[in-house]
């Protein structure tokens, strides 16, 4: 199993619910996903640093359908919708193992 984490810092003119909708209404495009979740961070920030503020994390069968994932019309169309509304983000893309 592919885990696929992707985080993000919302514009400072943008709204945080509707990077959430954005990603949840593309997530029913695709088939390839075997397992969805997002949030918002919620809390206060602390000594940790400047939160992100919200998480996706999407699990895939295998690399290849990462890769269908990723270069799939809808999350090309989803990823120019996205830009203008975050200011930072990051993936993390790893072997998940099962226990």
């Amino acid at each position: 199993m592919i885990r696929h984490v992707f985080a993000w810092q919302v514009a400072d003119d943008a709204d945080g619910g509707e990077v959430i909708q954005l990603l949840t209404d593309f997530s029913k495009e695709v088939d390839m996903i075997r397992y969805f979740e997002i949030g918002a961070h919620a809390g206060e920030p602390n000594d940790n640093g400047d939160p992100w503020d919200g998480v996706l994390i999407t699990d895939f069968d295998s690399w290849g359908d990462l890769e269908a994932y990723s270069n799939h019309p809808a999350h090309l169309v989803l990823v120019e919708k996205l830009l203008p509304k975050v200011k930072g983000r990051v993936v993390v893309d790893f072997l998940k193992e099962d226990k």
